[in-house]
């Protein structure tokens, strides 16, 4: 079978710009000839639901500590060997322990189980208001234009502008946040050159020297905000060797990559969710008009998004021993690569995949937000952003369409999908 680009499959690669700016061919040709295929100087693809989602629950096997016990460096996945000045920029990093994403258990229970109390519903859902009336702002700006860039006038600014004023850091350093975690979320997940490692590495110590102080502040003098809640929870812990055990606060080392993750997953996954969502949108006017007519249709709207074009498509494992998937052989100390995207394609769990259905009736079923214990922690609030997101546009906006001779080509990203630009014409809501 031939792949997107018209050769074999076995010859396409995963990040060939071809499949990052189409990927759901390759994707349906590693279901049905190499579900486990090896991606040289990557690892191992998963890409059928029931591997991806058994490897997500098997964290003994396979680690998600993959930058190894050093903590997270946000130098990509690329072998070839650092730099002499990106070795001198990480020496400037302050230290950073494997921490929820990036952590096993027991590290990730302890983490998890205080971003979980953090973050709950409760506190989500009384963020809503605040999200809608951002939202609203956001559109007042440009309203009287006729017309907009999606992203820097709405999609950047709605999720980022929440989750700066959850963390309780001030909006007008929204352009650095936006900076730094563009970075990082490359450094987490794409092949980066030495060039783009410096860059990388210059923003997360930029990111850090704004951040310390600001925990520092927090844990003299607390403030109704997630970085206070976060700074001054107390967890259980206990030293094997020491045997020193008993309730400590969480270290600047653990806060650094939890605040990070956070500020990652509520940014450009949602923009890339409403970009995604609002071209589907516009390409098949019928769902348009369904979801238009009754917006309660919004929440099963933004699930079948994440499933047919969601904004992350693969993270990254290492296997701890030698083992087995689907009866390929992984050896130990290999890379494998969860293809969320990937498994929500796979036809034998959704059917006719490449096909929008708003009614699908196991729409929640993708794994776009991961699975098992580390299923995303900030995907209630995605959600509620998303359903926001696309009440307010459809309320306010009417005749929505890409302006004229818009491209709409995609970042150069096989794990990060979203579109580099959504140029919008539209009528404002009488």
């Amino acid at each position: 079978m031939s792949a997107s680009n018209g050769q074999p499959q076995d010859q396409q690669r995963l990040i060939d710009p071809e499949t990052a700016e189409c990927p759901y061919p390759f994707y349906a040709a590693l279901h049905k000839e190499r579900p486990v295929r090896e991606e040289p100087g990557l690892g191992w693809l998963v890409s059928r639901y029931e591997d991806v989602r058994n490897l997500a629950l098997n964290t003994k096997e396979f680690s998600s500590s993959v930058a190894g016990q050093d903590g997270p460096r946000h130098m990509g996945v690329s072998p070839e060997p650092l730099s002499d000045e990106v070795k001198e920029l990480l020496e400037q990093y302050h230290p950073m322990d494997n921490a929820l994403f990036t952590a096993d258990p027991p590290s990730h229970t302890r983490h998890r189980a205080l971003v979980n109390k953090a973050l709950n519903p409760r506190r989500v859902r009384q963020l809503e208001g605040a999200m809608r009336e951002i939202a609203n702002d956001l559109v007042d700006a440009f309203i009287d234009d006729g017309r907009c860039e999606l992203h820097t006038q709405f999609g950047i600014g709605l999720p980022l502008t929440v989750i700066a004023d959850t963390l309780g850091v001030d909006r007008a350093d929204m352009a650095d946040f936006k900076y730094w975690s563009d970075c990082m979320i490359a450094g987490n997940l794409d092949v980066l050159d030495n060039q783009r490692r410096a860059e990388v590495a210059r923003a997360v110590i930029a990111f850090q020297q704004y951040m310390i102080p600001r925990i520092q502040a927090r844990r003299e003098d607390p403030c109704d905000d997630l970085l206070s809640d976060l700074t001054n929870a107390e967890i259980q812990d206990a030293d094997p060797e020491s045997g020193i055990s008993g309730p400590r606060t969480l270290t600047t080392a653990e806060l650094l990559p939890i605040i990070s993750q956070l500020l990652l997953a509520g940014n450009e996954t949602t923009t890339n969710l409403i970009g995604n969502g609002l071209v589907i949108l516009i390409e098949q006017p019928e769902v348009m008009a369904e979801v238009r007519a009754d917006h309660s249709l919004i929440p099963r709207f933004v699930e079948e998004v994440l499933r047919f074009d969601g904004p992350i498509h693969c993270t990254f494992r290492l296997a701890n021993d030698d083992c087995e998937i689907a009866g390929q052989a992984i050896p130990a100390g290999t890379m494998v690569i969860p293809m969320w995207s990937a498994a929500g394609q796979d036809e034998a769990v959704f059917k006719d995949p490449r096909t929008f259905n708003l009614h699908r009736s196991n729409v929640r079923k993708h794994l776009t937000f991961g699975h098992g214990i580390h299923f995303c922690a900030g995907a209630e609030m995605a959600r509620v952003e998303g359903r926001v997101a696309f009440e307010t546009l459809l309320s306010r906006l009417d005749d929505i369409r890409l302006a004229p001779d818009e491209d709409l080509s995609h970042h150069a990203s096989f794990s990060a999908r979203g579109y580099k630009h959504v140029n919008i014409e539209f009528k404002p809501v009488a």
